[in-house]
């Protein structure tokens, strides 16, 4: 067992399994505890974990005892040179600081993480390594300190991991969806007062930038309540219970009301220049003290609102 919290990128440790029918990503995750098991599971896709020599590709591959492991850590992004003006220029909050974790305000517009190693395009990871130069060895290289996501133009609260036993348990909260997340968006038509909305999610068959309704796809649900009908659309306030890739988005589209100005699911809109998607409120419990965040919508958003209201 390996209790470091920071592993050196691109370091290698060799392990032999000492039992059959144990997960690959359980057994690598047990030798790093500072580290979560969503980390491994990105290595092994990307075959930085092998398994007498060969590539696995799947984290639930099953281990014989006797088979030997070898995990390689990540090399860093290459460091980009950002001066200050450019990273202020994101429009990034510091919500809430705990010595353990991040609350921020992420606008519209940001990506959270580089698309790809070679990617210059200036994100909040850029943004969080900047203001805390520690978080560079938290979580997965390309995402330092992240535990969660939100589309490039999505506006919202995001926790950010400031250590790799915090990240670790962060993202143990979120995959036992014991986080609560509560956000608003304003859909086309008129859906129904409230409801669950609950069927399986993967990547579109044809369209690889989108994902759509499939059904071996991975479980996702919404819980939502309309706030305020307008004249051919609705404020809805809406509670995902799991957390898969363009979920909300994809999630109305079936149902027949598209997010207002998402170009991708539905349309563009003239009253705003993104999908009407705003991360409101985080809640969760972490070290057996509860907390609770807000942030009202951004100026876009709340300028689409008075315009509705006066259709």
């Amino acid at each position: 067992m390996n209790d470091s919290q920071n592993v050196a990128p691109g370091s290698t440790f060799l392990f032999t399994a000492e039992q059959d029918e144990v997960r690959l990503d359980h057994f690598v995750s047990q030798q790093f505890p500072a580290y979560s098991r969503t980390f491994f599971k990105i290595l092994i896709e990307k075959g930085q974990v092998l398994v007498n020599e060969k590539t696995p590709h799947k984290a639930g591959y099953s281990l014989k005892k006797g088979d030997t492991v070898s995990v390689t850590f990540p090399q860093h992004r290459p460091p980009k040179d950002y001066d200050q003006a450019e990273l202020d220029a994101l429009g990034i909050e510091i919500i809430f600081e705990h010595d353990d974790f991040l609350i921020l305000y992420k606008p519209a517009g940001v990506l959270v993480h580089p698309p790809s190693e070679k990617s210059d395009v200036l994100c909040l990871t850029d943004w969080i390594v900047g203001a805390f130069k520690n978080v560079k060895h938290v979580g997965y290289t390309n995402r330092p300190g992240i535990v969660h996501r939100l589309d490039k133009d999505t506006s919202g609260l995001m926790i950010v991991a400031l250590t790799n036993e915090s990240h670790s348990m962060l993202s143990d909260l979120f995959r036992n969806r014991t986080i609560s997340k509560t956000y608003l968006a304003v859909v086309k038509g008129h859906p129904e007062k409230e409801g669950i909305i609950d069927f399986p999610i993967g990547r579109h068959h044809t369209l690889r930038n989108r994902m759509a309704h499939v059904p071996h796809g991975r479980e996702s649900k919404s819980l939502y309540r309309v706030l305020e009908y307008f004249e051919d659309c609705a404020l809805v306030e809406v509670k995902p219970v799991t957390g898969r890739t363009h979920q909300i988005r994809v999630h109305f589209t079936t149902q027949g009301h598209p997010l207002i100005g998402d170009a991708v699911y539905g349309s563009p809109s003239k009253h705003i220049k993104r999908q009407a998607l705003h991360a409101q409120k985080l809640a969760f419990e972490y070290k057996n003290k509860s907390y609770e965040f807000e942030k009202e919508a951004p100026q876009d958003f709340a300028t689409l609102l008075k315009r509705l209201q006066k259709i």
